[in-house]
């Protein structure tokens, strides 16, 4: 049973699942990103038993090219949560919507290797779940990630996503809707859109742009090498992307997948996709992308302050990425 706890001195929200604690997890431990040789892989086609029935499936004529279904190990259901009754603390029935999108039948296939026609096809797909969990009355903000190899908090090596659809607004999220909405008020501008011509113009953190969107290095950046692609065009969710846009994006997303993988042989990265929250005031946020490399671990200090060590200066990981691959 799934419950959500408010920290009462950060106002960060903690959702505890008991069940997430009984998932699979199919690498060796300690030994990098390789697989326990008698591995049964639950995404593999064949063995759709394993899951929860499909809620989609993009087929062609081999068989499913993209398959949706129920998280068996959700952090948050629409049949099981409860609610705390301490009434010092605040908490919330762990309500929510948790889906995985496994983006291909191979089981080996590496995400930074798909074709660009799968690759829009799969943002097609992603844009149709953000579609229908929104939908839900009771989700309030929606989270679309990747988590790519182990050391990225992937417990199944075979590609895949994860849709989490949350009752509330989280802090992080609150954080950044806040920033957009005092700069708004301030200033009469997008601070996303400000900030792409301050970096278009500044030009050494930049990576690459083509006609309708640009990477970058963000300016504070908490992990090394971490990359942000953002659209020119001012879109508060991928909803809003066109079908023109979506191709250019596949393409672009394949180039900076390839280059954040030329870091080192088997790193692990996430992939955020950054939505505007429900409640949001409409026109507000600036849609964008966070590719987050995983290297070295939050320590003491981070745990104790919420203020990150960066040993690599996003000027230094901009200049890494424009040579990468060329």
């Amino acid at each position: 049973m799934s419950q959500m706890r408010k920290d009462i001195f950060s106002g960060e929200w903690v959702i505890f699942a008991s069940n997430r604690k009984n998932k699979p997890y199919n690498y060796k431990r300690g030994s990098g990103i390789e697989e326990k040789e008698d591995n049964i892989c639950p995404f593999c086609p064949k063995n759709e038993k394993m899951t929860p029935p499909a809620v989609f499936e993009l087929k062609n004529s081999q068989g499913w090219e993209i398959r949706v279904f129920d998280n068996m190990y959700p952090a948050l259901n629409d049949y099981e949560f409860e609610k705390d009754c301490d009434s010092f603390y605040e908490s919330f029935d762990g309500f929510g919507i948790h889906e995985v999108i496994v983006d291909t039948p191979e089981h080996t296939m590496d995400i930074a290797n798909a074709s660009e026609e799968h690759l829009y096809r799969l943002l097609c797909v992603i844009k149709q779940r953000l579609d229908k969990v929104f939908s839900n009355k009771m989700i309030e903000y929606v989270q679309v990630f990747k988590n790519n190899g182990p050391y990225a908090g992937a417990s199944i090596s075979h590609s895949h996503w994860q849709v989490l659809g949350v009752p509330v607004l989280t802090s992080e999220q609150e954080a950044a809707f806040k920033a957009f909405e005092e700069y708004k008020a301030k200033t009469g501008r997008c601070i996303m859109c400000d900030m792409v011509e301050h970096e278009t113009e500044a030009v050494k953190r930049i990576i690459k742009e083509n006609e309708s969107f640009v990477s970058f290095a963000p300016y504070a950046s908490r992990q090394s090498f971490e990359m942000w692609i953002v659209p020119k065009r001012h879109v508060q969710t991928m909803r809003e992307l066109t079908e023109d846009e979506l191709k250019s994006l596949a393409g672009f997303l394949k180039e900076m997948l390839t280059k954040v993988e030329g870091i080192r042989k088997g790193i692990s990265f996430n992939i955020c996709i950054q939505e505007k929250a429900k409640s949001t005031k409409d026109g507000l946020f600036h849609w964008y992308i966070r590719i987050l490399p995983r290297i070295g671990s939050w320590a003491g200090f981070e745990y104790a302050t919420r203020c990150f060590i960066n040993p690599i200066l996003p000027e230094y990981a901009a200049e890494f990425y424009r040579k990468a691959g060329n």
